[in-house]
């Protein structure tokens, strides 16, 4: 411990971090070590070096190192303090349809909502819902990565204590992630049963079906728009590059946000579930992107609007001169149509009700004029 001797905090942690992680894996990649000395929040260290006890092999260190943001409850983007926007948008895409996206029968979807209870620690970062139909049932709907049997244990308790408050109609629906789960698919005892429905992430091929997606998209299909949230999930870790998969999916997203045919709401949902796949910079690069194409959109629709406005005040001031004073001269209609400063029109429409004659209106619009 010596070596440790007047060492910051923080470079006394990324070097206990990094000879740790030697007993398990050896030599480092180089990648995992630029990586831990880019971290220069203390407690982030702190959270991961404690965290490093847990991880029984590469895969599961790898995870941790690269997804230490969400793991700690700081998201790549600040976007812990903003999870709960991402069931503000899936609901707002889900309610009137049904679960068949996940190839599940339900009826119409009234309600989505995030439930958490005290007891149990709900993993920051993971897709985390609860889907109320309109006959009543609920089904609970969790992303589960590189899911372990610990994993089905504490979701039987979860699910227990979800039907304590919303009672026995409910499903649990496991969305499987990362690695396939080979393990056990069903909690039984004495005293009951659980038995969720796994859907296997891992079995699908995300470059195809979002070549499939855009197909449908450019046939004028829209159904299964909300499912590009998803498809960053697909397939296996060790057969694909999910970094560039999640990168694929963004860029289309932001493509047809440019083409007026993507909520900018979904976008956001697959950032917040991307927090855990790509690295802040990456994540930092789209959200920039984002910001200034809804930027460039607002000053479209705020042009718009305030043209609008304008025009309409216009009309209203018009009407207003008509009915008090009679036929508009046309000189006084070519000053109020070449009136720059809109903020004016309410102010010249009082004038207008109180004006006895045109002489005293026209005065006051040449004040406003000049």
């Amino acid at each position: 411990m010596s070596t440790l001797q007047g060492l910051t905090p923080q470079k006394m942690l990324k070097t206990l971090i990094i000879q740790d992680i030697e007993k398990t894996v050896s030599p480092i990649p180089f990648h995992w070590i630029e990586y831990i000395e880019s971290i220069s929040e203390l407690e982030l260290l702190k959270v991961l070096y404690n965290k490093l006890t847990d991880c029984s092999n590469t895969h599961e260190i790898s995870d941790l190192i690269y997804h230490i943001n969400s793991t700690s409850g700081k998201s790549a983007l600040k976007y812990k303090q903003n999870y709960d926007a991402i069931i503000k948008y899936i609901a707002q895409e889900f309610r009137g349809k049904t679960l068949d996206i996940f190839n599940i029968s339900s009826g119409k979807i009234v309600d989505v909502f995030t439930y958490e209870p005290v007891e149990i620690r709900i993993q920051t970062g993971r897709l985390d819902l609860i889907f109320r139909d309109e006959t009543g049932a609920c089904f609970h709907c969790e992303e589960q990565r590189n899911m372990k049997h610990d994993d089905l244990l504490r979701c039987s308790v979860y699910h227990f204590q979800a039907a304590r408050q919303f009672g026995n109609n409910m499903t649990d629906i496991l969305l499987i992630s990362g690695r396939p789960y080979g393990g056990e698919k069903v909690v039984k005892t004495k005293s009951g049963t659980y038995a969720p429905i796994f859907i296997d992430f891992t079995s699908k091929d995300g470059f195809i079906r979002l070549r499939e997606i855009k197909e449908e998209i450019k046939k004028g299909d829209v159904s299964n728009l909300i499912e590009l949230v998803f498809v960053p999930l697909y397939g296996k870790d060790n057969d694909i590059d999910r970094k560039e998969l999640a990168s694929a999916v963004i860029n289309y997203e932001i493509d047809l946000l440019k083409q007026d045919q993507m909520f900018e709401k979904l976008i956001v949902a697959t950032l917040v579930l991307c927090n855990k796949i790509l690295d802040e910079k990456t994540l930092t690069h789209f959200y920039k992107e984002f910001k200034n194409m809804l930027k460039i959109l607002e000053i479209a629709k705020n042009d718009g609007m305030q043209l609008g406005m304008q025009q309409g005040m216009q009309q209203m001031l018009l009407a207003a001169l008509e009915e008090k004073l009679g036929v508009v001269p046309s000189r006084i209609i070519s000053q109020i149509q070449s009136l720059e400063n809109r903020d004016l029109l309410p102010g010249l429409l009082r004038q207008a009700v109180k004006s006895d004659s045109w002489n005293t209106f026209e005065k006051q619009l040449k004040f406003a004029n000049s």
